[in-house]
């Protein structure tokens, strides 16, 4: 199955089409402002005079490809003049910026011209490259403006030129060029680029690393002086923070950096897809069950551990402290979408959805311009949102995601047709060789009941595949004129036959708010629950509870009541019935079991990508079970 392009389909639903007009209105406006305002943007200016000072972060260029990438996929959209200028700019910049063997990155162009691919291991050179050819590959696959894409086949060649088999054994400390360098030979057809992917994905592991000699060049070290830090362990060289511990094919968990992990197992996706390699497949496998079962937040947030942006031990997740960075959950739908691709099976579908819904978006504000990088799953009111971050990886990652959203939701094969999340959007593709329109109709997520109608000029023989959610207990179907039920292949609900121009299918998922329990190896949440709705994980905020959550505990025998609240307008709230601690002044700091009060309580509940956009205040989504 692939995805279908961008301007083939379009998201109808109230849900979704409001985050990317938000998107094209506020979000990549505001980024363009915060870009230019940070110095950013001026990098490639100065690169290009060969002039001044280069400011903020080594990586910062990978904010502007990125940022680049997201406006592609925001103009398929519709039309929005500020969003193309600001395109426009970036583009000429980056133009001018990059030197005539190839070579661009502006914090080496400006400060360290003698010292590129010293420290790959954590100087970010070819991330930041691999975040320019995606970009270059949506402006042409979406724009079909080719300027973008000349300046990344240019780099892409000066890389080959250096690393390769029978050249420098060598690749990122931070993976991205891997999987980036895969798109470029899809759209190119060139399959060089394709075998420096997989050369570098297969490299990864190898001994003696690259890496170690760098460990030895004190001119490289001084580039980063943090880097043994987060390399070395009692002495000796580990590898794990940047997956260069083992082979790939030997992988067994996902260990180190989170978004680095991610990155890297997409292209390892890519590679393995349609070629029969069952070790490589078996390894993802591996490492996808690891973290999905035992080291993935209830959000889809993932990499619990700020001290290295990433994995610790399974089951270790911690609530009030936990990183789950914003990038991390993207990176974790870019995964899932690849593994999806390559098995079939919608288990993968579930935990797109479940980072898609719940630690993806929570890193945006409702407003389309301040964001979090950390999605912690408790607050004592310390955490809140702001505009840009000195390291803003996240705010235009989570553009980009927004911008191509409509890659997630559906897929095309020869005679098949995939809805893997039941939104509302229009299509317009090719199946079983003919022409085909397909609307689904659906108030997701805030119902489960979806309505799908087939627009065709005549009759097609095609095999529909709808994904039934992970959470829906109690499917119902209408289909006039079914004379069999649908079969079932690995989690999808199978519709084989000829569609007439008039079908509609109708289908309800029998959505309802589910309380949730952890694995009692998770220590943290043992006597706690978390309340769900369909694909949504919902928190308690002190906003709306008048106290601190941290003092509620539910009744989940009672009723949850649906609702909405004026502080949040278009959105569903839960009511759970409970019992809170009376918090007195006088009391003595350790009274007797029983003597302190409780009262009988209302709690309302709101999604938990939702919090944080009333102010700062106190936050709970495992809260203590009554």
């Amino acid at each position: 199955m692939h995805s279908l392009p961008l301007a083939d389909i379009q998201l109808t639903d109230t849900f979704w089409s409001r985050w990317q007009n938000l998107l094209l209105d506020v979000t990549l406006p505001t980024q363009f402002t915060q870009l230019v305002e940070t110095g950013r943007l001026s990098n490639f200016e100065k690169a290009a005079a060969k002039a001044g000072e280069f400011e903020g972060l080594w990586f910062n260029d990978s904010d502007i490809y990125k940022f680049a990438e997201a406006c592609a996929y925001a103009l398929t959209i519709r039309e929005a003049p500020k969003v193309r200028e600001c395109l426009n700019t970036v583009i000429q910049k980056i133009q001018a910026a990059q030197e005539p063997d190839g070579y661009i990155n502006t914090y080496f162009q400006l400060g360290h011209p003698d010292m590129k691919w010293r420290n790959l291991n954590m100087m970010h050179e070819m991330y930041c490259g691999g975040h320019l050819i995606e970009a270059g590959v949506a402006v042409f696959e979406c724009l079909g403006d080719r300027r973008l894409l000349d300046v990344s086949i240019r780099f892409a060649d000066h890389v080959a030129s250096v690393f390769g088999p029978g050249k420098r054994l060598g690749y990122c400390g931070h993976e991205e060029i891997e999987l980036a360098l895969l798109e470029l030979s899809r759209v190119t057809g060139n399959a060089t680029y394709r075998d420096l992917a997989r050369w570098m994905v297969e490299s990864r592991g190898s001994r003696p690393s690259p890496y170690e000699a760098e460990l030895l060049d004190p001119d490289a070290c001084s580039l980063w002086p943090g880097t043994g830090s987060l390399l070395v362990r009692d002495g000796h060289y580990i590898g794990e923070y940047s997956q260069d511990h083992a082979p790939i094919r030997d992988h067994t968990q996902v260990v180190g950096h989170a978004v680095r992990a991610m990155y890297f197992y997409i292209a390892a996706a890519e590679l393995a897809d349609g070629t029969s390699d069952e070790a490589l497949e078996a390894a993802l496998v591996r490492c996808w069950d690891n973290l999905t079962q035992k080291r993935m937040y209830v959000t889809g947030g993932i990499g619990p551990s700020a001290s290295n942006e990433g994995f610790t031990a399974d089951y270790d997740l911690p609530n009030l402290s936990a990183y789950a960075e914003t990038c991390a959950s993207c990176g974790l739908v870019f995964w899932g979408r690849k593994m999806l691709e390559l098995t079939g099976n919608s288990e993968y579908a579930d935990i797109v959805e479940r980072a898609l819904y719940n630690g993806v978006l929570s890193g945006i504000s409702l407003s389309g311009d301040h964001y979090f990088y950390a999605n912690p799953l408790e607050s004592r009111g310390t955490h809140k949102r702001t505009p840009w971050f000195f390291c803003a990886c996240c705010p235009p990652n989570i553009a980009r995601l927004i911008g191509s959203l409509d890659r997630y939701v559906a897929s095309v094969s020869d005679d098949r047709f995939y809805i893997h999340i039941p939104t509302g959007f229009r299509c317009q593709t090719t199946i079983a060789d003919s022409k085909a329109g397909i609307e689904v109709e659906s108030d997701y997520p805030w119902s489960g009941k979806v309505i799908i109608r087939f627009k065709l000029d005549v009759p097609v023989r095609f095999k529909l595949f709808l994904r039934i959610p992970e959470w829906s207990e109690n499917m119902e179907v209408d289909l006039p004129g079914a004379d069999e039920p649908a079969d079932y292949d690995n989690g999808y609900a199978v519709y084989d036959r000829t569609w007439a121009p008039s079908d509609v299918l109708k289908v309800d998922f029998g959505m309802n708010p589910v309380w949730v329990e952890a694995n009692p190896k998770v220590r943290e949440n043992l006597g706690r629950v978390a309340l769900s709705n369909g694909p949504l994980i919902y928190t308690a905020e002190e906003c709306d509870l008048g106290f601190a959550p941290q003092l509620f505990a539910a009744n989940t025998d009672a009723t949850i009541t649906v609702g909405k609240t004026s502080g949040l307008p278009g959105l569903q709230t839960l009511t759970v019935e409970g019992f809170a601690e009376i918090e007195d002044d006088e009391e003595a700091l350790y009274p007797s079991e029983g003597s302190i009060a409780c009262r009988e309580v209302s709690a309302r509940f709101v999604p938990y990508y939702a919090w944080n956009n009333r102010g700062a205040n106190s936050m709970q989504v495992w809260v203590r079970k009554a």
